[in-house]
């Protein structure tokens, strides 16, 4: 939730140099909500024998970079006269990462996304998966380049709980920040029935329910929202549009549960992070 609800919110940092700003961007997010700021960084559990490297000190010098991006975030907060709690673990990221957040009451955790290919993000996404998926709070996804603004801000929805969630973040934003609320259904029919009338005119039914409902939900709230369906699968949707009308953040929905994520989080949330310059955040159902 990026509201005054937000108390604490929790940058995980690593070594990379995309990743290396994360830690401004929670600052600047924390001065609009005075929320509390905590940055992690997890130096990884190395499996093999660390005499092999013939140093002395080679766990220390391990751990040494991860640490020290901890101490430069402190020093740049310093600078600023604003105050910052450092936190380095060892072990599995995302576990690391999620215990951290139920540790300091986190209610958002912001995470950094490299622009890869697709077989990269198979190889080397799943920290951000499985901090999806497990995390006991909202997750804000910012892509390489990317910059956190709210004036223009989409809302993926399908009628579902999780998606529902999305939603009442982007009118909790737009109450916020003034922003402009932007729904998308995605119809998302196989190709092999997509030339069936009724099957397309169905779908589009089921789709402008769910966004009158939405947008009558927005009217509760003094909020207004501009709707659109597309015909695609959901990440291809949402990036296209997202380009087309200058989104500034994507927001998704996912289940607390760590049994597995709704049709618009997992690999569709890195899919989007690599397609589009824009930050995504991903709701969780509390």
């Amino acid at each position: 939730m990026i509201t005054h609800t937000v108390k604490t919110i929790l940058a995980a940092m690593n070594t990379s140099h995309e990743n290396r700003s994360l830690y401004k961007e929670a600052l600047a997010l924390a001065s609009s909500m005075r929320a509390r700021v905590v940055v992690v960084s997890v130096t990884p559990d190395y499996e093999g024998n660390m005499n092999r490297f013939f140093l002395n000190d080679a766990e220390q010098q391990f751990k040494a970079p991860f640490q020290e991006i901890l101490r430069e975030a402190d020093e740049y907060a310093t600078s600023l006269g604003l105050s910052m709690e450092t936190v380095h673990r060892i072990g599995k990221p995302d576990e690391e990462i999620c215990a951290v957040a139920y540790e300091v009451n986190a209610d958002i955790i912001l995470l950094g996304c490299v622009k890869r290919m697709q077989v990269e993000r198979m190889l080397l996404g799943r920290t951000t998966v499985e901090v999806i998926t497990n995390s006991p709070c909202d997750v804000l996804i910012i892509p390489e380049d990317g910059e956190l603004r709210f004036d223009k801000i989409l809302a993926g929805l399908n009628g579902s709980a999780a998606s529902i969630e999305a939603g009442l973040r982007a009118i909790d934003i737009a109450k916020s920040y003034g922003s402009e609320i932007h729904a998308l259904y995605a119809t998302n029919i196989p190709t092999d029935l997509s030339l069936r009338h009724s099957i397309v005119r169905d779908a589009e039914q089921k789709g402008w329910k769910i966004l009158k409902e939405f947008v009558l939900q927005g009217k509760e709230h003094d909020v207004s929202v501009i709707t659109a369906i597309r015909a695609n699968i959901p990440e291809d949707c949402l990036a296209a549009y997202a380009q087309e009308k200058h989104i500034h953040l994507i927001i998704l929905g996912a289940r607390k549960e760590s049994l597995g994520l709704d049709m618009f989080c997992g690999s569709v949330v890195e899919r989007i992070a690599a397609l589009t310059p824009c930050p995504v955040l991903v709701a969780k159902n509390r």
